[in-house]
């Protein structure tokens, strides 16, 4: 009698293997993501979007309008991805300072989104954790913009310019930003604020504004 074949067992797929599978997978996840799509989707980004030229307010010349910012956290022990999208925009110190963050714009954008997985990563834990699904959602909308004072004009109707007095201090820019109520934005735009110091010297930013922030849960459980 012939010694019976043995038969060949299928080796256990290793943690490292699983882990590098999943982080292709939330590589291909974060390439396909859509900011736009995303914006598109959700009442945020609709409403966001009319608040600004579209709404008749015209935005000072320091106003700078980023790109939005796109990112992912990813939690590999329990198998599950946060997508981030954001729109900031920064109020300059000086118009002159348009061509320098124009020029830097991709380092400080990834410096954001270093910023954003940094700030929420503990949050997204929790949520995973701890919160149902469906309801582990975050969006932010931005308060409305001011709109700039009315100018003072004379008897004909033109403009009256004021001369400031030698001992004057010089006249700040108009703000058409409400102070948000939201503490998780408020600790984040300090944080965005220190990073731009960093990346683009100090006293060029005067503050960061984050016009809107939601996130996406695509495989959630």
């Amino acid at each position: 009698m012939g010694k019976p074949r043995k038969t060949a067992q299928a080796k256990p797929v290793s943690l490292a293997a699983r882990i590098c599978v999943f982080f292709g997978i939330a590589v291909f996840a974060l390439m396909a993501f859509s900011v736009s799509a995303a914006f598109a989707s959700s009442g945020e980004g609709k409403e966001a979007g009319a608040e600004g030229q579209s709404a008749g307010v015209a935005l000072p010349g320091n106003v700078f309008e980023l790109e939005k910012v796109v990112t992912t956290i990813v939690l590999p022990r329990q198998g599950m991805i946060r997508q981030f999208a954001a729109g900031i925009w920064l109020e300059l110190s000086s118009v002159e300072h348009r061509a320098l963050v124009t020029r830097i714009q991709p380092k400080l954008l990834n410096a954001f989104m270093t910023d954003i997985q940094r700030y929420f990563y503990r949050d997204t834990k929790y949520r995973a954790e701890k919160v149902a699904k469906g309801k582990r959602g975050y969006h932010y909308q931005a308060p409305a913009l001011l709109l700039p004072p009315k100018p003072k004009l004379d008897e004909d109707g033109k403009e009256i310019h004021e001369e400031p007095a030698e001992n004057d201090a010089p006249k700040a820019h108009f703000s058409p930003f409400k102070p948000t109520t939201d503490p998780i934005i408020v600790g984040l735009q300090r944080r965005f604020l220190a990073t731009c110091n960093k990346v683009l010297g100090p006293d060029v930013v005067t503050s960061v504004q984050v016009r809107g922030l939601f996130d996406q849960w695509p495989n959630e459980r």
